[in-house]
């Protein structure tokens, strides 16, 4: 069976990659030391989502070396103005960049199953966010129809239903 790599996303404790196989979304969870596999089947999705958010997360980083530059750079100031210029521009950069990532949007696509998730995260691609979306959405549409179709073929016809009272059998009557 191959697999195709659709999208990635990450919190502070896992890392979390989807892939796309024949009959479902693979999602391998990288928790520290060990990497869990799960499924989502398509004739199983219940909700597909695509939405976009801020990247205030990945904003947190630049904007601490962008306080620790400056705060060297008061520091340094002290000794010589000359000295305290390279931290006050590393300063600047970071604090630029900081505000940079917290104003991309990031796209996230969130698939739903009846026992597990998939969800990726697009940083400034909306048209791979939107193309995966649409299709997930389309892959779950065709299994989900095959699935009904194959329940409607398989359900026995029903007795025809009884036109008047007197084709109506009796109920039996004890002693």
């Amino acid at each position: 069976m191959r697999r195709r790599f659709l999208g990635r996303t990450h919190t502070l404790t896992e890392r979390v990659r989807t892939y796309w196989t024949d009959e479902a979304l693979e999602v391998d969870l990288a928790d520290h030391y060990e990497i869990r596999r799960r499924r989502v089947f398509f004739d199983e999705i219940l909700l597909v989502t695509l939405h976009s958010r801020r990247g205030v997360l990945a904003s947190l980083i630049p904007l601490l070396l962008a306080i620790l530059f400056a705060l060297v750079a008061l520091g340094v100031s002290d000794s010589g103005s000359e000295v305290s210029l390279p931290f006050w521009a590393l300063a600047a950069l970071f604090f630029a960049v900081a505000v940079v990532a917290a104003a991309v949007p990031v796209w996230v696509v969130t698939v739903y199953g009846k026992r597990t998730r998939a969800r990726m995260h697009f940083r400034m691609r909306q048209g791979k966010a939107r193309s995966v979306y649409a299709e997930i959405c389309r892959a779950a549409n065709d299994a989900q129809r095959a699935v009904a179709s194959r329940l409607v073929a398989e359900t026995p016809e029903a007795p025809p239903l009884p036109l008047s009272d007197s084709e109506v059998p009796l109920p039996p009557t004890w002693g």
